[in-house]
């Protein structure tokens, strides 16, 4: 590699101004650039404001010697790599082998040879340049190796995006194909019954065949709303105008929805709420959560037990508003953990009969799910095999919460049934900045930088635990929208 002496500067440092001048001259009839100084001191201040590329340096100089002036070089970020040749009359190998210990590349001895000083200091010249040629390269590909695994991550998420929109293509049209064409063979059966015979039925029977008609258009009409629900979700098309509501009153409305399916089954419904709790939430978002939790604890729920609806304050000391914490309970058939963990994922296909073989899409709680996490809260699930499920969901509050019990005790003629005791599994976020950098890479849809995150967390702070195994869920899901929305409600 061929050097052009005139682009580099190298420093002289001696005390001795005879041997400056001889240098000088001579190096600088080479084209060299050539700065020099007297002493130590002197060669310090130029170094901290001259770019140096070489500096050739005299051993024996008063205040500071040649080795301390090199010491002080190394120790120091910014001159740490600019080669040092040191010229000394001290030729033992003691000296030499100092020199090296203190950072020197080099070593000429007095009386200077001129072609042998200007021989070492062409050569480390080189040395340099091909040295910064390799970081430069180094650079440039380290630049490109992100650039690439930026692309491979953007790649990577829009593949996940992509197998999610294909999943959910997936479960629609399995709807469609089984779900929707399944009430059609009573609905077609019994028409057709009562278009051939229809008149030799008793009054009796023709209205046991309109019940059975009438029960198969409902499921029909259910099926069909959920589908057109679930569908505007996905497009973005459901308005979000969330707004002052009294939780209470819904419960009650869905209560009163719902009378008719409890009674077929003798089940208790109960809001146990006593008092208003108002949460700042879009309506019809809230009544179909309410409705669809309501809805499949009834499904699971055998004859004669009980579903129930209460609601706690969400104590948190991380959160700038506050939130409620709605819970309904049933006295059903349960759910193992297995079936826990696929309950909210689209690309897990879960829907299971119920007690009186009811049937569903399993697409209910999928909704819950993501217009609870649009309100910035987050839906879990507790149960016991054999003794019960209790569904639960935070929502935000408008203004502040009342103080005290909320709940009314339980209806008498069910007093034997133990009504859950409430937990308050609360959210402990890590500090605004470690949120800030998750919200980053969620926004990139950085998977694999998430699980690097969530594994760092959860070991800074036992604490954040509950909170990392939550974003762990969403990113196993790659839901990084659900992320963004449960992250903003902290920032």
């Amino acid at each position: 590699m061929n050097v052009i002496l005139e682009d580099y500067l190298v420093l002289i440092v001696d005390d001795n101004p005879t041997n400056l001048r001889v240098l000088v001259d001579y190096l600088s009839a080479y084209d060299l650039e050539i700065i020099t100084a007297m002493d130590g001191e002197e060669a310090l201040e130029v170094v901290d404001e001259e770019q140096i590329d070489l500096i050739v340096l005299d051993v024996m100089m008063p205040r500071l010697t040649g080795f301390e002036v090199c010491q002080r070089l190394k120790a120091n970020e910014a001159t740490k790599d600019i080669p040092v040749i040191f010229m000394t009359a001290l030729a033992s190998e003691d000296d030499k082998v100092k020199g090296f210990d203190v950072g020197a590349v080099d070593y000429v001895t007095k009386p200077i040879q001129q072609r042998e000083v200007l021989a070492r200091v062409t050569t480390h010249l080189r040395i340099q340049a091909q040295t910064r040629q390799l970081q430069q390269q180094a650079e440039k590909l380290a630049s490109q190796t992100n650039q690439l695994q930026a692309q491979a991550e953007e790649l990577q998420a829009k593949n996940n995006e992509l197998a999610e929109t294909n999943a959910s293509k997936d479960r629609f049209f399995s709807i469609i194909a089984h779900d929707l064409k399944g009430p059609f063979i009573p609905l077609l059966g019994n028409t057709e019954r009562l278009a051939k015979i229809g008149q030799t039925y008793s009054p009796e029977q023709v209205e046991e065949m309109g019940q059975s008609l009438h029960r198969t258009a409902t499921c029909m009409f259910n099926l069909l709303e959920t589908l057109l629900q679930w569908a505007r979700i996905q497009m973005g098309r459901m308005e979000y105008q969330p707004g002052r509501l009294n939780l209470t009153e819904i419960i009650d409305q869905t209560i009163n929805l719902l009378a008719d399916v409890a009674l077929n089954k003798q089940i208790t419904l109960e809001n146990r709420l006593q008092i208003p709790i108002y949460l700042n939430v879009d309506e019809n978002m809230l009544k179909t959560i309410i409705r669809n939790l309501m809805s499949n604890a009834l499904k699971f729920t055998p004859h004669s037990g009980q579903v129930s609806i209460s609601a706690q304050k969400h104590e948190t000391q991380s959160q700038k508003r506050e939130f409620v914490e709605l819970w309904v309970s049933d006295t059903g058939v349960g759910i193992s953990q297995p079936d826990i963990n696929r309950l909210f994922k689209i690309n897990e296909y879960h829907t299971t009969l119920g007690t009186d073989d009811e049937k569903g899409t399993g697409l209910g709680l999928i909704m819950c799910y993501e217009m609870v996490e649009r309100h910035g809260g987050r839906i879990w699930v507790e149960s016991d095999v054999g003794q019960g499920t209790t569904f639960k969901a935070t929502l935000p509050a408008d203004g502040e919460l009342p103080e005290g019990d909320w709940l009314s005790s339980m209806n008498g003629a069910k007093s034997s049934t133990e009504v859950l005791n409430v937990h308050v599994s609360a959210f402990i976020v890590p500090p605004k900045e470690k949120l800030t950098e998750l919200y980053l890479l969620a926004k990139r849809g950085s998977m694999r930088k998430m699980q690097q995150w969530i594994v760092q967390v959860a070991e800074t702070d036992e604490q954040y635990r509950p909170f990392t195994d939550h974003i762990d869920t969403l990113a196993q899901a790659f839901d990084s929208k659900g992320i963004l929305t449960l992250v903003k409600s902290y920032l």
